[in-house]
């Protein structure tokens, strides 16, 4: 076969195999792209823009590619619950998928609220954070059948975490901030910037208010929010 020929079938055949595997690149960035399993044997990362999770074994210390899981669009958590069992927060698609370590493949596919982030597990108990809702949901991690629903008292809770005693989880929230602002409110005799709707030259720092909120244990001046 000429060589022009051969290189234009190797190029119709890239294209096919790429075509394969269609997406979307919806741009979200995820919150916990990697996880390894406790017994410290496999990486799992988030392929968010391609709807996969992307396994790796790490047992000989470095990582070897161990094959991928479909799952939903855009996974922008992977948290691993045991050896054999990954939850991925499916951001799109509004959605958990439990993955089959072993089987390569999702064992159930929990819904959610809009816009879910992030997955932590404490006490038995999977907590998912959904972000466009301002809630935290509670799964028996277990038997995740029902959810129990959280709301939070911020706007848009994404990231998640567990205190060292395993009692309390922590919402960071993304867009309550400490009332912080790049507005130029205040100026006075100086033309630089132009009027807009903050008046106070000081207000940006008055009254901070926390950026993260406890489920379980209140922090100083919020309201205690349990979950058992």
């Amino acid at each position: 076969m000429p060589r022009i020929a051969l290189a234009f079938v190797l190029t119709l055949a890239s294209f096919a195999s790429a075509a394969e595997v269609p997406f979307v690149n919806w741009e979200n960035h995820p919150i916990r792209a990697l996880d390894i399993s406790p017994d410290g044997r496999v990486l799992a990362v988030a392929h968010t823009a391609d709807q996969r999770v992307q396994l790796f074994d790490i047992s000989s210390g470095a990582p070897v590619a161990a094959g991928h899981v479909v799952v939903g669009i855009d996974p922008v958590a992977v948290k691993f619950r045991n050896d054999g069992e990954l939850w991925v927060v499916n951001h799109i698609s509004d959605s958990v998928s439990i993955v089959d370590v072993a089987l390569r493949q999702v064992r159930a596919t929990l819904a959610t609220d809009d816009e879910p982030f992030d997955v932590v597990f404490a006490q038995g108990r999977a907590f998912v954070s959904c972000s466009q809702v301002n809630r935290v949901l509670v799964f028996d991690a277990a038997n995740p059948a029902t959810a129990q629903r959280i709301s939070i008292n911020g706007e848009d809770p994404r990231a998640l975490a567990v205190s060292a005693d395993g009692r309390s989880v922590f919402a960071a929230i993304f867009e309550s901030g400490n009332a912080s602002t790049l507005l130029g409110g205040g100026l006075m005799g100086i033309t630089v910037g132009v009027p807009n709707v903050v008046s106070d030259a000081v207000a940006s720092i008055r009254r901070p208010t926390p950026a993260a909120c406890s489920i379980h244990r209140a922090l100083p001046g919020q309201r205690r929010r349990r979950w058992g």
